[in-house]
């Protein structure tokens, strides 16, 4: 006989459950009989249990093996109890039930004013833009990061690039409030500067980049209502584009010519709206970049090659 989820989300099942280990065991229980959704840094039930569990109690995940057989108290217990079932219950991303998540191995603050981290992107950042199809042969100096949302890719590049500065921008001033309390948590203030504006329409005097990085809203609004219930509560001005979710990466493509620096590129990722941009440019070879820990649709285009799609769209 099969227990029901409704019995393992009796509170009187504490007294059974002493140790992260246990806790870890129920909770991926109660997940993998739910009609959960992962995709916001997990796919399965038992780490995301542990991305639940392990940041409640002040850990950072990793240290899993290590600590997993320590005893919790009945106050974490309860605490644990009551965040598994919202999760359960209303469907709310656990990272927005701990406001913690780690990309590229920094800790971020995480909170409903930002999308929660999960960009192929990092993939890129972790391999030094040496791999994937890319090969990074210079240093960047002067970066920026295009819809910068928690800062999370302008912070990865600051430790990446301990002489570069990263410009980082986006259209929504929450989440410039976000970007901050994360470049501050890391002491990187005279490193990164968070900006509020549309694009680039606040950088004024044209600043160049050697590099420009983008992780723009790609999603069309009729996708939107197909999505499971966790994406609801990210923040629509962070997931939606207009015309097939083309409108912002096109403005993206076109615009970044003139603050792009000679040997400059851009790095965009578009998900899975490769095939409208393949169509919308088809007189371009995009060089798409390999991901091989999951996620698609990231390009890299020079600035010579934008020039000559800002050409042929005369």
């Amino acid at each position: 006989m099969n227990i029901n989820l409704k019995d393992l989300l009796q509170q009187d099942i504490l007294n059974e459950l002493l140790s992260i280990k246990d806790m870890v065991r129920w909770s991926a229980s109660c997940f993998s009989i739910s009609n959960i959704w992962y995709g916001h840094g997990t796919d399965n039930p038992l780490d995301e249990s542990i991305q639940l569990i392990l940041p409640i109690l002040g850990l950072p995940p990793h240290i899993w093996n290590n600590i997993c057989d320590a005893k919790l108290t009945l106050k974490e217990r309860k605490l644990i109890f009551k965040l598994v079932s919202k999760r359960i219950n209303n469907r709310i991303p656990i990272v927005y039930l701990t406001n913690k998540t780690w990309f590229c191995g920094h800790e971020l603050y995480i909170d409903q004013r930002v999308l929660i981290p999960r960009s192929p992107i990092s993939e890129l950042i972790n391999n030094k833009f040496q791999s994937n199809g890319l090969k990074l042969t210079f240093t960047p100096k002067n970066i920026l990061d295009l819809c910068t949302g928690s800062g999370c890719i302008a912070i990865a590049c600051a430790y990446l690039f301990p002489n570069a500065h990263i410009d980082a921008i986006d259209i929504s001033l929450d989440a410039i409030n976000v970007t901050e309390y994360n470049v501050e948590l890391h002491g990187l203030e005279n490193r990164i500067t968070p900006i509020h504006s549309n694009l680039f329409e606040k950088l004024y005097n044209f600043p160049t980049y050697d590099l420009i990085i983008a992780n723009p809203p790609y999603i069309d609004k009729k996708e939107l209502k197909y999505l499971p219930k966790e994406y609801s509560y990210e923040p629509q001005l962070g997931l939606i584009s207009k015309n097939n979710g083309l409108d912002i990466i096109n403005d993206i493509i076109l615009n970044s010519f003139f603050f792009l620096k000679k040997k400059g590129f851009l790095i965009c990722e578009v998900g899975n709206q490769i095939k409208y941009i393949k169509k919308k440019y088809h007189f371009i070879n995009f060089k798409w970049l390999k991901i091989k820990n999951g996620g698609t649709g990231i390009f890299k285009l020079s600035r010579n090659t934008i020039k000559k799609i800002r050409i042929m769209k005369r």
